[in-house]
């Protein structure tokens, strides 16, 4: 009999470049490692709608946001053809396409990944209970460092029974942040491994094969990504520009428009998908973010950066200071006030990265090692 592959379950379908890369470099890692495997094509209503050109006209705000969409929608739909061209290129799908969970079954596997990313935060648009695997029945079940991106389980459901239900069927589980580990250790007293996102099992090299070489930088500039555009921290970048005479280039052109951020000066690039992303990435003269992926990719091509703290992160919202922490980089996480004697383009001292890095990939090699070996895994070519 034929042997089986691992599934993988995440936000493999949204039109953003952290979601994105966290499911190449899972998919990348386990090849790397000789373990056939594929992403299951699994993408709810919710998601859909969120990253289509128009939403829904539910309500007054999304009616407004719809018509002033409409006359970016050229640019918009350029970056949507964008991200499936490379979701096309370099993801490996399952070969039939999911909507909704009662459609999955694990007959095609012998072992089913969900994560990473914020696929157990269930206030997001695109949540779902697929990603907790009920629907798995024959196959052995894995968390690897999925995020509840910030929401405590407990004080967003009316049925908390049904997800410590689903948590305890895993026969591994870890989690990508600190109060994640506590949480469940509060839930199901159990003690969870921390690991580190998928994107940082890969090396800078892994990266440039995929990297959009072709796209034209400029020599100098900022590269800024925050995906809410909070006001004062476009003005605090608006302000290091000036100080450095650099340009700002940024990102997320639905989400510009709509907050109206071409007042500030920033410029989008041509178009948008995550080989460009990570280009702007390794070739800016500074980066400056408030998100965890942004942060990660800045360390991993160990460029000049600093990450803005900002609305959860004085909350429950330790995403970043968990990544930063685990990296012996919490000095790039500064507060979002402009301080005009401050060296906003000073060299990184990645000498305690470069020590602490391996140790954590270590950690999750040997997670991955220990939960996927023994099973009938067909090797990949």
């Amino acid at each position: 009999m034929k042997m089986k592959k691992v599934g993988i379950i995440t936000f493999h379908n949204s039109y953003n470049c952290g979601s994105m890369l966290e499911t190449y470099a899972l998919q990348q890692y386990l090849k790397i490692k000789k373990i056939n495997n594929e992403i299951i094509d699994f993408s709810n209503e919710g998601q859909i709608n969120m990253y289509s050109v128009f939403e829904k006209n539910v309500n007054i705000r999304k009616v407004i946001k719809n018509f002033i969409t409409l006359f970016h929608y050229k640019k918009i739909e350029k970056n949507n053809k964008a991200y499936q061209e490379f979701q096309n290129k370099f993801f490996e799908l399952s070969p039939d396409k999911y909507k909704y969970m009662n459609q999955l079954n694990d007959k095609r596997y012998n072992i089913v990944i969900s994560g990473s990313d914020q696929i157990w935060n269930i206030t997001i648009p695109d949540a779902d209970d697929a990603y907790f695997l009920p629907w798995v029945k024959n196959s052995k079940r894995i968390a690897y460092a999925p995020s509840f991106g910030a929401k405590d389980l407990r004080k967003n459901t009316n049925n908390i029974d049904k997800y410590i239900e689903y948590l305890n069927q895993y026969d591994a589980l870890s989690i990508r942040e600190f109060n994640g580990q506590k949480w469940l250790k509060e839930m199901l007293n159990k003690d969870v491994e921390v690991l580190i996102d998928p994107t940082l099992l890969l090396t800078a090299d892994h990266y440039d094969q995929i990297i959009e070489e072709d796209y034209k930088v400029p020599d100098k500039y900022i590269f800024f990504y925050c995906p809410s555009f909070n006001k004062k921290i476009c003005r605090l970048v608006k302000k290091i520009s000036k100080k450095y005479k650099l340009p700002v280039i940024t990102w997320s052109a639905k989400r510009y428009y709509l907050a109206g951020i071409g007042k500030y000066g920033f410029e989008l690039p041509k178009y948008e998908n995550p080989s460009v992303y990570l280009k702007l990435i390794k070739n800016a003269t500074l980066n400056i973010t408030t998100s965890f992926h942004g942060t990660i990719f800045s360390t991993i091509y160990k460029t000049k950066f600093f990450t803005i703290k900002n609305g959860g992160m004085y909350g429950d919202d330790d995403r970043v200071k968990t990544l930063l922490k685990q990296l012996k980089l919490e000095d790039r996480l500064i507060v979002d006030s402009f301080n005009d004697s401050f060296d906003y383009i000073k060299e990184v001292d990645y000498s305690d990265y470069n020590d602490e890095l391996p140790k954590l990939q270590k950690k999750a090699e040997n997670y991955l090692e220990r939960n996927i070996q023994g099973e009938e895994i067909e090797t990949s070519k």
